[in-house]
């Protein structure tokens, strides 16, 4: 026994040596070979999700990052002892150099336009606007989609040169009201973009943040890998060109000659990508491949760009298109400045002197209606003192026809004063006639003071709006009553179930309206022996704006619905007994009475 016990000790000893000395030599065949996706910056890599790396120019990805499908596709070349079919990128497949036409970097891995042009894959999944043709291969990419003028609109604030800050689309960050914006490539850098995860079922599942608003953790692993990836990408084709052998380096050339024969096929018979049938307009300055043309330009013409500061104040224009001032300098945009400055004051002087005869024929017009209305006046009070003797002499013998028959007589509508008389219906008494208003109150959503009528008061921010403008639009004015108000739907929001007092609107003796709050009275105390009140509950559906929700207790809401005029209010507390009728007759009329239509008259 002691012997079988120290052979499988040794066994074991063995065995575990062996495992370690397998970890290490993986452990160190790992860190000499580690795969960071250029597009995610991940490093794990799975059979359903490979990292794969081109046999070309070395760049690694995913295999669900970049879309590649292993039955179309090749497969990638790795280092296993197992070599397999060579794999490339579309780039290499197509042997360019391509510029990205949504940012200046020049690094990561493309993917082709059906325009023929080249985009960072990262840069056509966080640019919005951005469609693929194919979902699964990420391919064809298209930017017709996209609106042009967000070409050079925003500024980068990665940008370490300040000529290549407005080329290409810039994002936002994606943290609330944020007005931070960068290139997709250059938040790469930085570590500031992000992804949801599988399983979140989100619309768009890319998105990025600014430094401030970022995950600090996350952030600086991010910012870690993308500088391993830029070291090992650089150091990863000389070491594979020493350690292939020539038979395998001459197989991986001729197959990169067979794809690039086949991708020129292609592209000759591929049919031509739709184009917009206007022509859109683009600044060339937006364009970080015409920039190094210009500046690989001037540097064979021997002229130093340094001197030339960047000037972005044509981007950043007002809203009606005037230009702000120009230093004078002999420079092409002085000149440019100084023209349009005077076409303008042309433009100017001339609508003042056309403003200017309409001004001249209202003010005419308006002396003539002056003088027409101040005739108006004295007729109307010519008039009125006339008016006023004949109801004088009307009133006077209607009260001798009184004296007359012995009978008082009421005054008839015509004979009473102005401010007594109420017209009635045939006379048009239910038709209010609303005078102009003298204000012009605007639209507190339009900003705007046009159809008057249609404007509707807030009673609650005291702001106006017109029916179409509310969300939802209204087709009617919303009927008010004494009860009831109306309140837009911000206001209806912001208000809170429990601190919310209802609304009401009070008429005051002058005839004016103000809206007045009522408060809720305390809870009352309820004694122990007393049984509380029934818990009630809400009915649905019958909620009006400006009215409490009516409540059904418990009891009554399993009950047959009674009629109106049969329905009683029904208490919980038993009502306290009628006092004895100690009026039974009436003083006056010396009828008979109790205590409901008796009224004690004091000593």
């Amino acid at each position: 026994m002691i012997v079988q016990m120290t052979v499988i000790l040794k066994l074991e000893m063995l065995q575990d040596s062996l495992i370690l000395e397998k970890s290490q030599n993986w452990s160190s065949q790992k860190m000499d070979h580690i795969l960071i996706c250029c597009v995610c910056l991940g490093d794990n890599s799975e059979d359903a999700d490979e990292i794969i790396q081109c046999d070309n120019c070395g760049i690694t990805v995913h295999e669900g990052c970049y879309g590649v499908d292993g039955e179309s596709d090749s497969i990638m070349s790795s280092a296993s002892e197992n070599s397999t079919e060579p794999w490339f990128c579309d780039a290499c497949k197509c042997g360019v150099s391509p510029s990205c036409e949504l940012c200046p970097n020049q690094d990561g891995i493309f993917k082709e336009t059906d325009a023929g042009r080249w985009v960072h894959i990262v840069c056509a999944l966080y640019v919005p606007g951005v469609a693929f043709g194919d979902i699964d291969k990420l391919r064809p990419v298209t930017l017709t989609e996209m609106n042009y003028s967000k070409y050079g609109a925003k500024e980068c604030s990665f940008c370490e040169d300040p000529r290549f800050a407005r080329t290409g689309v810039c994002i936002s960050c994606d943290a609330g009201m944020c007005r931070a914006y960068f290139h997709v490539t250059c938040a790469q850098k930085e570590g500031l973009l992000s992804e949801a995860a599988a399983e979140e079922d989100i619309a768009d599942p890319f998105f990025a943040y600014c430094k401030q608003h970022a995950d600090r953790l996350d952030r600086k692993w991010k910012r870690k890998n993308y500088l391993a990836l830029q070291s090992y990408c650089k150091m990863s084709l000389q070491e594979r060109e020493k350690q292939l052998s020539p038979e395998a380096q001459a197989r991986i050339n001729a197959r990169l000659q067979q794809y690039r024969a086949k991708a020129e096929l292609a592209r000759s018979t591929r049919p031509q990508a739709w184009v917009p049938r206007e022509k859109l307009p683009r600044p060339l300055t937006s364009s970080a491949s015409a920039i190094r043309k210009l500046m690989r330009k001037a540097e064979l013409m021997g002229i130093s760009t340094d001197i030339f500061p960047v000037d972005n104040s044509d981007t950043s224009s007002s809203v009606d298109g005037r230009r702000k001032h120009k230093q004078p300098a002999l420079t092409a945009d002085f000149v440019n400045y100084y023209f349009e400055r005077n076409m303008r004051m042309i433009q100017i002087q001339e609508n003042m002197a056309e403003q200017k005869n309409i001004k001249d024929k209202l003010e005419n017009e308006q002396e003539k209606l002056h003088v027409e209305y101040n005739k108006l006046c004295e007729s109307l009070e010519e008039l009125q003192n006339l008016n006023g003797k004949l109801r004088s002499e009307g009133q006077g013998i209607w009260a001798l026809l009184g004296r007359i028959t012995g009978q008082k007589l009421n005054v008839p509508a015509i004979l009473r004063a102005p401010k007594e008389r109420k017209p009635s219906k045939k006379e048009g008494g239910t038709q209010k006639t609303s005078a102009l208003p003298t204000v012009l109150y605007s639209c507190g959503i339009c900003k705007k003071n046009h159809d008057q009528h249609l404007l509707l008061l807030c009673d609650t921010c005291k702001l106006h709006y017109h029916l179409g403008c509310l969300d939802p639009p209204l087709t009617r004015m919303p009927r008010k009553t004494k009860n009831s108000y109306w309140q837009c739907s911000e206001c209806d929001q912001a208000g809170s179930s429990d601190m919310e007092a209802e609304m009401a609107m009070e008429t005051l003796p002058d005839g004016t309206k103000r809206s007045r709050r009522q408060i809720k009275e305390p809870v009352k105390f309820v004694p122990q022996d007393v049984p509380p009140e029934p818990k009630k509950i809400p009915i649905r559906n019958t909620r009006t704006r400006g009215r409490k929700r009516t409540f059904v207790p418990e009891e009554e809401k399993h009950e047959e619905r009674v009629p109106r005029e049969r329905r009683q209010r029904q208490s919980v507390l038993q009502k306290k007994p009628k006092a004895e009728d100690l009026r039974t007759e009436c003083s006056t009329c010396k009828g008979t009475g109790d205590n409901e239509n008796l009224v004690r008259y004091p000593s």
